[in-house]
């Protein structure tokens, strides 16, 4: 099921929803607390999932990496640092839950990577999903790293609060996940997963 007059925009750099209510107070506080700055200072890009002129979800997109130690998983024996986009944020406001919201969000940062590597390289999207949000992030077409240690590719980033640079409130819990974007062209299936790069 997907919500009805779903929209993307991208808010004014100072912009901040007066209502968005999540089930993990730590996203409600970033939207609230840092993602005008880190916007501001091009950390990461905000965008908003509206219905009507209500804010129902949101993303923080920013540019990412995968050093040599996890290149093994992606079948690359030691480049330098691959490019990479990454879901920063994600979060749903809680009245919203189980609509299609997170699904648009992230199909929106896929497409994205994907129109970016028509013009420089992008060949990763990035999520560092927390544990109960792993099959969300596999629905999608993300995939673990096998190596759960924190890298490049998050760059310090925690799935908890705090801005982009910064570790987050909690012991930093998180599971690295990826969709490889290979060499070819990205089909979306309809419920905005990312079936197949060919």
């Amino acid at each position: 099921m997907t919500l009805a007059g779903l929209e993307l925009i991208k808010p004014e750099s100072g912009d901040v929803p007066s209502d968005f209510r999540c089930s993990k107070p730590e996203f409600a506080k970033y939207l609230d607390a840092d993602a005008a700055y880190d916007q501001g200072q091009k950390m990461g890009k905000v965008y908003w999932a509206v219905v009507g002129n209500k804010v129902v979800g949101y993303t923080v997109l920013a540019m990412g990496s995968v050093d040599k130690s996890r290149q093994a998983d992606l079948g690359i024996d030691t480049y330098g640092p691959i490019p990479a986009l990454l879901i920063a944020r994600l979060a749903t406001d809680e009245r919203y839950e189980r609509q299609g919201v997170g699904r648009y969000l992230t199909a929106h940062a896929v497409r994205l990577a994907g129109k970016t590597t028509m013009d420089m390289g992008c060949r990763i999207v990035l999520a560092n999903s927390e544990p109960d949000a792993v099959g969300f992030y596999e629905a999608a077409g993300f995939v673990r790293f096998e190596d759960r240690r924190a890298s490049s590719a998050s760059a310090g980033w925690h799935a908890s609060g705090g801005r982009l640079g910064e570790a987050g409130e909690d012991n930093g819990e998180y599971i690295p996940m990826y969709i490889d974007l290979g060499l070819g062209e990205l089909k979306l299936s309809e419920k905005g997963s990312a079936q197949e790069w060919r």
